[in-house]
Parts: structure tokens; sequence; C-alpha cells
């Protein structure tokens, strides 16, 4: 028989498993990096987002990608799944 540890029962479908304070920071850091690399590149990105929670989660990303590239960034939702993050006062894609 194998011994198990440390083994939790899966949520049930449907039932949201809050994140701890230490994986919603690992979280907007790893999306700021992401989308913010994508938004420097070509000055817009997009990137999903189902729930209230990822949409309040993304704003708060928008910010930390505003303090990276030194410019103002707009997150707004682009349709029912989509948030789009878009440089504000320019154009183009930065430097």
């Amino acid at each position: 028989m194998r011994e198990l540890r440390n083994v939790r029962e899966v949520p049930q479908e449907g039932v949201r498993t809050p994140l701890t304070a230490e994986e919603e920071l690992r979280a907007r850091s790893v999306f700021a990096t992401e989308i913010g690399a994508q938004v420097a590149r070509q000055g817009w990105a997009t990137f999903p987002a189902h729930t209230p929670e990822e949409r309040i989660r993304l704003y708060a990303v928008a910010r930390m990608i505003e303090e990276r590239l030194g410019c103002r960034v707009e997150a707004v939702p682009e349709d029912t799944i989509t948030m789009r993050f878009t440089v504000v006062g320019t154009g183009a894609a930065l430097d």
C-alpha cells in the first residue's frame, strides 16, 4: 500500500479556490512580465479574464506595467473574456 502525504481534496467544479497572498503576488508579477513585454514591443496586448477576480487582478497588473515602463497603460474589457492593455498617449510601440 502506498502512503500519501499532504493530499488535499480537489475542489468541486464551479468552486473557486482563492490564491494565497504570496501566490497572488507571483501571479501578478508573471502576468506583468508577459503582458508588459508585449505592450513594450507593440504598444498593446490582450489577455484572457474569465472571472471578475481575474479582471481585478489584471487592473492591478496594468499599474505594475505602468511602473515598469514609465508610461500610462490602460486596461479595459475588450469582450466578455478578454482584457486589452494599451499604452495611452502614444500610437507607436515603445523602444
